[in-house]
């Protein structure tokens, strides 16, 4: 039996450890409060990363996007919590961008004024490189609502690689 070499237990081992141990991810949240028209699906945008190690994330364009760099399946989960209001839904859903096609959603009835509703969405879904998804907010309360910028929490995406 021959002894293998530093290169290639590097190329077929300490490497591929190395990625398993950092598998792409990212999750980015938005700052600021975001406006929702009413009755209109709308993109939420994310001025900031928490982290981001496959630059999945862009904060200066197509903020509203994380981008699948490297192909394979990935857990996405996306959180928002609407201001308080007594009419109407709420919905939060992930859509990829192949199509584009809705993934997943959770849409809620109001009950009553008095707190914000809190939306968390999640899928798996096989991405090719370069296919992205969008967590979308939409409401019917007869105006604009905010999703708001609560910390840890909202409006808030994110990804993680879990293999081919």
């Amino acid at each position: 039996m021959r002894t293998p070499t530093a290169a290639i237990f590097n190329a077929h081992v300490r490497d591929n450890l190395n990625f398993l141990y950092g598998a792409p991810a990212c999750r980015v949240y938005n700052s600021a409060n975001e406006s929702i028209l009413d009755s209109t699906a709308t993109a939420l945008t994310f001025n900031s990363e928490r982290f981001d190690n496959d630059t999945m994330h862009s904060t200066s364009s197509n903020t509203e996007r994380v981008t699948a760099t490297t192909a394979g399946r990935y857990l996405f989960i996306g959180n928002s919590a609407f201001a308080a209001n007594a009419t109407g839904t709420r919905l939060s859903q992930i859509t990829h961008s192949v199509g584009p096609t809705d993934i997943a959603r959770e849409w809620l009835p109001i009950t009553g004024a008095a707190s914000t509703t809190v939306l968390n969405v999640a899928t798996i879904q096989a991405m090719a490189a370069a296919e992205y998804m969008t967590l979308q907010a939409w409401q019917t309360s007869g105006g604009a609502l905010n999703v708001l910028s609560s910390a840890n929490y909202s409006p808030e995406f994110m990804a993680h690689w879990m293999g081919n």
